[in-house]
């Protein structure tokens, strides 16, 4: 079974005011805490750059991640998701895209969602913490398709209506969380 990682990380952090994938968290970068927890789990991990993208790929430096520039980044997270379909071997069975912004995903929650998918095969698997679905969200290979036909700024919400989300109980809260902010950035960096 393969199953691959999309790390979308192309966004002006235009809340942040600056590079907020860039921002420390647990002493290193945030996208490279993102890209290390990825890497445990799976093949291939590819970055999606776009407005920071020097920065993120300097902050990236050694891993063993395949970085993709979407051009257009500026036209939505439509174009990201495309980008990262487009760059996808032909062997992925399935791919989970994964926020470059979310600090609280561990390899249990993608192990876990891994293994989910490799029982059941769902067209779309993702975490729920109570009522509250979450990011990182696993497509199976084939809604590949569809996901690279979305338009705009909405992000793959686009396609859910259309199509039965299995979801995977969470319990952690704080999944539920991610950086667009300086607030949200303090607060969750005092913890």
């Amino acid at each position: 079974m393969t199953i691959a990682g999309i790390i979308l990380a192309a966004g002006s952090s235009s809340r942040m005011k600056q590079a907020k994938l860039l921002l420390l968290w647990k002493g290193e970068p945030l996208i490279r805490h993102v890209a290390i927890i990825a890497l445990e789990c799976l093949d291939p991990v590819i970055v999606v750059t776009g407005a920071w993208e020097k920065e993120v790929t300097s902050a990236l430096g050694d891993l063993p991640v395949k970085i993709v520039h979407n051009q257009d980044w500026a036209s939505g997270q439509s174009t990201s998701i495309r980008t990262g379909i487009y760059s996808l071997p032909q062997k992925i069975e399935a791919a989970i895209f994964l926020l470059g912004d979310q600090p609280y995903i561990s390899t249990n929650l993608l192990k876990g969602m891994s293994e989910i998918y490799s029982q059941s095969r769902p067209e779309i698997l993702a975490p729920y913490v109570g009522e509250n679905r979450s990011n990182p969200v696993l497509f199976d290979h084939s809604i590949f398709n569809e996901l690279s036909q979305i338009e705009g700024d909405v992000g793959a919400r686009a396609i859910f209506k259309r199509h039965q989300i299995t979801p995977f109980a969470w319990f952690d809260e704080k999944l539920l969380l991610d950086i667009d902010t300086p607030e949200d950035y303090q607060k969750m960096a005092a913890e």
